[in-house]
């Protein structure tokens, strides 16, 4: 693996983008993250009811939108925009690759959420996605998931190219070779052995100056945080 640079624009993810400058997942923190420098940023995709990727971690809208007894899978993406509208405005993953353009230093890690499991198969699920990466795009975009399956059919239908990254939560473990790995930072002590198999080690999600360095300093090649400009700004002077 390619020895961590100084800076901690190398190694650092502006998960879900940057919380400075708006709520998770919208374009407003991606374009935070992308206008501090970032050259990492990861966001999660659903699917609605009517099978519109949109960014978004959670299909239970409890957290996001104070509204329990809701979920994004079961509404329509009219539906949903009209639920999360009084809370942010809701970011589809075609504005968000349209957007992504714009900074093509920008690797995004884009982490399809196993929830379409229960409606759809790992190859219909791959074509959703399909529709919404074009091939020139492929340099900056990676997909991931804990659904190994998904990772599987996804490097099947779009590309061989494409980089993947599997979220090892569960044993849903790809056949394909993997491009990256992200762990809880719990599991740092297993980054040599991933390391051996040419697998880059990403770790989550740390908001602290400190255990960042640390596991910096352990191996992990990339660091994922929900500050990112805060944390950068605090580990580029720590380290300076």
């Amino acid at each position: 693996m390619q020895k961590l640079k100084a800076s901690a624009q190398a190694w650092l993810v502006a998960h879900r983008g940057d919380r400075a400058g708006g709520v998770e997942n919208t374009l407003a923190a991606f374009e935070f993250a992308a206008s501090s420098g970032a050259l990492f940023a990861e966001c999660d995709v659903q699917f609605t009811k009517d099978y519109i990727a949109v960014v978004l971690h959670d299909d239970d809208l409890k957290r996001l939108c104070n509204k329990p007894q809701r979920k994004a899978t079961a509404l329509n993406l009219l539906e949903l925009q009209d639920v999360c509208r009084s809370s942010f405005a809701l970011l589809s993953l075609k504005e968000l690759l349209i957007w992504l353009q714009q900074y093509p230093a920008l690797t995004l890690f884009v982490e399809i959420k196993d929830d379409i499991l229960k409606r759809e198969s790992p190859q219909s699920t791959a074509q959703l996605v399909t529709e919404y990466i074009a091939s020139e795009q492929l340099s900056q975009i990676v997909i991931i998931s804990k659904a190994g399956d998904i990772l599987d059919a996804c490097k099947l239908a779009i590309s061989d190219e494409l980089r993947i990254g599997w979220v090892a939560e569960g044993n849903n473990k790809p056949e394909s070779k993997l491009d990256y790995i992200f762990m809880p930072y719990e599991q740092a002590a297993t980054i040599a052995h991933w390391h051996d198999l040419n697998v880059n080690v990403g770790l989550y999600t740390i908001n602290h100056t400190a255990l960042s360095l640390e596991l910096r300093d352990s191996g992990a090649d990339l660091i994922e945080t929900d500050l990112y400009s805060q944390l950068k700004l605090e580990l580029d002077a720590d380290d300076s």
